[in-house]
């Protein structure tokens, strides 16, 4: 095995999956254009220059197709959320809020619930950041979190770049597969992590107990099974799942 080669490789894997500086949806998912990308790609550099986010705006107004409708909503509510200068949080609930019409991948889903939880907090709505941290975890039920941290290996079988061998190429297949679920798994726990400790944040010193809480997650959800999961998630200690 090249030991320098495979890891080089698998270095390259995981930039892949990590992405970039702007929002990116799963990597099955087609349909934003190219041009959609790249023009979002150059709004959100001028944003911090110019303090506006009318550039991202102008592309919601140029860009019709769902897809792209839902990619430059979250990336404003994005803006609004957590640029320097640019803060909205009234504004950046109303672009989540728009994305959430769209049918988005579920990484994105849950993302963008923690992220419109997190500006609805900001403006003194307990209520309804309690609900979007508790539909954040509903969705994460619905996952096997039973185990720990799953931990990311590198491959066993060597993995050369630029190899012509039909098998090279089936193996870097399957690990990218790999990858792409531990990833994901890493997610939902870190994800799982924040949401309990927002919903203890939001209901602590408050009138909010676990009747109340019940009582939202039954209207969020007629799935009872979920429900007793996140309760029980609630009531235990929130350790920090990462290493």
């Amino acid at each position: 095995m090249n030991i320098n080669r495979t890891y080089l490789l698998v270095a390259l894997v995981q930039i892949a999956f990590w992405g970039s500086t702007t929002f990116a949806f799963d990597p099955g998912l087609s349909g934003v254009s190219p041009e959609c990308l790249h023009e979002c790609e150059t709004a959100l550099g001028t944003v911090g220059e110019n303090k506006s986010a009318e550039p991202l705006l102008a592309l919601l107004r140029k860009y019709p197709t769902n897809l792209e409708q839902a990619h430059l909503e979250v990336n404003t509510g994005i803006v609004y959320g957590q640029r320097t200068g640019v803060v909205d949080p009234e504004k950046a609930v109303e672009h989540f809020t728009a994305a959430l019409r769209y049918e988005l991948p579920e990484r994105t889903y849950i993302q963008v619930l923690m992220w419109r939880g997190n500006s609805q907090e900001q403006l003194k709505k307990q209520k309804e950041s309690l609900r979007d941290y508790l539909r954040g975890l509903l969705a994460c039920s619905y996952y096997d979190l039973s185990g720990g941290w799953p931990e990311i290996k590198i491959p066993t079988n060597p993995m050369l770049m630029n190899s012509p061998d039909p098998e090279n190429t089936t193996r870097v297949r399957d690990y990218n597969m790999y990858r792409k679920r531990l990833d994901f798994q890493q997610f939902l726990f870190t994800q799982r992590f924040f949401f309990i400790d927002a919903v203890k944040r939001v209901t602590s010193g408050s009138s909010v107990g676990q009747a109340e809480i019940l009582d939202a997650l039954n209207d969020l959800s007629p799935d009872s099974t979920r429900t007793k999961i996140v309760i029980e998630w609630l009531n235990s200690e929130n350790k920090r799942p990462w290493p």
